[in-house]
């Protein structure tokens, strides 16, 4: 059994962060990392570039206290600043993919036909419950950063519309768009990709 956090509410924990006492930041990191880093993972899908993300989270909060408005909730803010950040990492991963791009069409057609396959075969024993899960992972990847949060907070992370929208600094009825238009894609793209029952 784990001892009580020594700020017990929200307030008390604020008021700490930002007399800058590590017990608070220690508290803040145990309180929260795993919901930190499970967003993170869920929109960047890669482990290294998630622990990323939540750490430049914290770092953050630990430079920016100051700014926090006591009106907002701690963990809308917290959910806010890591969505920001995993959303620059996507961006940053799509500038470097598109440059790749961008440097594999400048080839001529006979050293692009040499590269390697990059499509790695699943095996045929695969229960559907796994292709399911990765029909949903590749669907993901495919929204826009904008959707993918959106969706991620809402629907994986149980946030009300209301904490998605004050995570994301969008309106309630913004945010419900975002998640019905993400709803939407990954419905067509699993329509579009999920195996026929007779394949």
């Amino acid at each position: 059994m784990t001892a009580p956090y020594p700020y017990e509410d929200e307030k008390a924990l604020i008021a700490a962060l930002k007399a800058s006492d590590p017990a608070a930041y220690e508290q803040l990191i145990e309180q929260y990392a795993d919901q930190v880093y499970r967003v993170a993972y869920r929109l960047l899908q890669n482990p290294h570039d998630a622990e990323d993300a939540m750490q430049e989270a914290f770092l953050a909060v630990y430079l920016r206290i100051d700014e926090f408005q006591s009106q907002a909730k701690l963990s809308s803010w917290l959910y806010r600043i890591v969505t920001n950040k995993a959303l620059d990492i996507l961006r940053k991963r799509q500038r470097k993919t598109e440059a790749a791009t961008d440097a594999i069409e400048d080839l001529s057609e006979d050293a692009a036909e040499r590269l390697p396959d990059t499509q790695a075969v699943l095996p045929e024993d695969w229960v559907a419950r796994q292709e399911i899960n990765d029909l949903i992972t590749a669907g993901l990847e495919t929204l826009s950063p904008r959707l993918r949060a959106a969706f991620v907070l809402f629907e994986m992370e149980g946030l009300s519309m209301e904490e998605v929208a004050e995570a994301l600094n969008i309106s309630p009825s913004a945010a419900k768009v975002r998640v019905h238009r993400a709803r939407q894609a990954l419905r067509d793209y699993l329509a579009a990709h999920m195996p026929s029952p007779s394949a």
